[in-house]
C-alpha cells in the first residue's frame, strides 16, 4: 500500500541509524517513535557526530508526524487524514523543512493528490451522495439520527413543545471534529451542530478556541442553540452543560477515568445512553484493555480488601450505635432557579442585615457604614442601653523577675507587645505597662 511505502522510506533513515529498532511498520506507535527520541536526546550514540544531530531531529519530527496521521487514517478515516496534511502545507515556516520532505516524495505526493481529488476536486451539491471516509463514520451518522427521529415521535406523542434533547460526541483529534461536524451538518433541519476544542491552535487549518468562545458555545449549547456538540477532550469534565441524552465516544481510552468522564455527561436528570464507535484492531484491543483496567479497580475497591492496607487507629467518623447501609435509590431533580446576580456583579457589599430586614437590599454601600434602615434594625434589636452595657476589664497581675531580668523581660514583652514607660524612685526601676505591673528587685 502506498502509505505503507511512505512510513517506510522516512522511517528507514532513523532504522539505519541504529536510532529506531522497532521494524514492524504495522505495530510501531507514535509515542514508541517518541521515547526513542528522548532516548536519542539523552544519550547520543557515539556514531552520531554534532552535525548530525539536527537533520536526526527532523527526521524524528516527520516519522511522529506521519504516524499521527497514520493513526488518523486507521482510527478516523481518509477525510481526517487529508486535513491533517492539509494543515502541514498549510503550517507556520517552521515546518518548512517537513513540508520539502514530503513534496520530495513521489510516493506520498500521488496518495495526497488521490486525497485532493477525492474530498476538493468534486465539490458535491446537497444532491450529492456522502462520501464516507471510515465506516465508523456512517455508522456515528445512524446512530445520531436515529435517537433524534426516536425523540421527535415521543416528544409528538407527549404533546410537549418544550420537551428537548441534546447529544455530545466525542473524538481526540481535532480533525476528526471537524469532520464530524460537516458530515452532521448535512442534517440542519434535524441536528444543529457545533464544534468545542481546545484553547492552543495547531497551524492555519486548526484553530484553537478562546476562553470567550469556549464560554459562548457552552451558554448556548446549554441553552438550546444548538443540540448536538463535538468536542475533543477538553470538554470530558468542568463544563456546565446541562442535560445530554446520548453520549457518542468516537474513539478508545486507554484510562478507564476518562471514559468514566465521558459518561459522566448523561443520564443526570433523566436515563441517558452511551455508544462506543470503535475500529477493529487496535482500537478495538484498547477498549477492551481499558475495560479490564476497570473492572480490576473496582474489584479492589469492592471486593478484595486485602489489596488494601488500612491505617489501624483511625478514629471512627460516626457516633456509637450508628452503622449506616447503602441503599441504591432514583433521585429526582427538581428545576433549579438560578437568583438574579446583577446587583452582586457591582462594587461594593451587600448588607448583613438583609434577612432581618425582611427583602432584598436595594442599596449596595461602598463606604462601609450602616444605613438610614439598617440603623434603626441594629437600634431596636442590637442596641444596649448604657446601664445594660458594661465594661469587662482584664485583672491585674503582679510578675517579679530576679536580679538579672533583661532576658526575661524583653522576652515577655515582646511576646506580648506591650508598651515600656521608665520611672525611677528611690533607686528602683519601676516599669509601668498596660494591665501588669513588675517591680524588678
Amino acid at each position: 500500500m502506498k502509505d505503507e511505502g511512505v512510513l517506510e522510506k522516512f522511517t528507514s533513515r532513523l532504522t539505519q541509524m541504529r536510532l529506531l529498532n522497532h521494524r514492524d511498520l504495522h505495530s510501531l506507535t507514535k509515542y514508541q517513535i517518541i521515547l526513542a527520541r528522548e532516548q536519542f536526546r539523552r544519550n547520543p550514540p557515539p556514531h552520531v557526530q554534532g552535525p548530525q544531530q539536527g537533520p536526526i531531529e527532523g527526521d524524528f519530527a516527520l516519522c511522529i508526524s506521519l504516524y499521527h496521521g497514520y493513526e488518523l487514517l486507521q482510527q478516523m478515516g481518509v477525510r481526517s487524514l487529508f486535513l491533517f496534511i492539509q494543515n502541514i502545507f498549510s503550517g507556520p515556516k517552521e515546518s518548512s523543512r517537513m513540508k520539502n520532505e514530503l513534496q520530495r516524495s513521489p510516493v506520498f505526493m500521488d496518495l495526497y493528490r488521490e486525497m485532493e481529488t477525492m474530498f476538493t476536486t468534486s465539490s458535491r451539491g446537497p444532491q450529492e451522495p456522502y462520501v464516507y471516509s471510515h465506516p465508523k463514520l456512517q455508522k456515528l451518522d445512524e446512530v445520531v439520527l436515529r435517537h433524534f427521529q426516536m425523540w421527535a415521535e415521543s416528544s409528538e406523542a407527549k404533546a410537549s413543545a418544550e420537551v428537548s434533547t441534546r447529544v455530545m460526541i466525542f473524538s481526540s483529534f481535532r480533525e476528526s471534529v471537524q469532520e464530524i461536524a460537516e458530515m452532521l451538518n448535512r442534517h440542519q433541519l434535524l441536528v444543529r451542530v457545533m464544534t468545542f476544542m481546545g484553547q492552543a491552535s495547531a497551524g492555519k487549518g486548526v484553530r484553537g478556541f478562546t476562553q470567550k468562545e469556549q464560554l459562548e458555545v457552552v451558554r448556548r449549547f446549554r441553552e438550546g442553540g444548538f443540540n448536538t456538540l463535538v468536542s475533543t477532550c477538553v470538554g470530558e469534565e468542568g463544563l456546565d452543560i446541562g442535560e445530554v441524552d446520548l453520549i457518542v465516544c468516537f474513539d478508545a481510552q486507554k484510562s478507564p477515568i476518562r471514559l468514566v468522564q465521558r459518561m459522566g455527561r448523561t443520564g443526570r436528570r433523566r436515563q441517558g445512553r452511551i455508544v462506543v464507535i470503535l475500529a477493529e484492531g487496535r482500537e478495538e484491543r484498547t477498549y477492551n484493555q481499558s475495560q479490564s483496567n476497570r473492572r480490576s479497580i473496582n474489584k479492589s475497591i469492592m471486593g478484595n480488601k486485602h489489596s488494601f492496607q488500612m491505617f489501624p487507629h483511625s478514629p471512627r467518623m460516626l457516633p456509637a450505635g450508628v452503622t449506616p447501609t447503602l441503599h441504591k435509590m432514583h433521585i429526582s431533580c427538581g428545576q433549579f432557579e438560578h437568583r438574579d446576580a446583577g446587583r452582586r456583579s457591582r462594587k461594593g457589599r451587600l448588607s448583613s442585615l438583609n434577612l432581618q430586614m425582611g427583602g432584598e437590599q436595594t442599596c449596595v454601600k461602598d463606604d462601609g457604614f450602616l444605613s438610614a434602615a439598617e440603623e434603626a434594625v441594629w437600634t431596636s434589636t442590637m442596641r444596649l442601653s448604657e446601664d445594660e452595657a458594661q465594661p469587662v476589664f482584664r485583672p491585674s497581675s503582679l510578675l517579679t523577675f530576679s536580679d538579672q531580668p533583661s532576658a526575661q523581660l524583653f522576652f515577655f514583652l515582646s511576646k506580648h507587645r506591650l508598651k515600656i514607660v521608665e520611672q525611677h524612685d528611690e533607686g528602683q526601676e519601676m516599669i509601668s505597662c498596660a494591665a501588669a505591673v513588675m517591680t524588678l528587685s
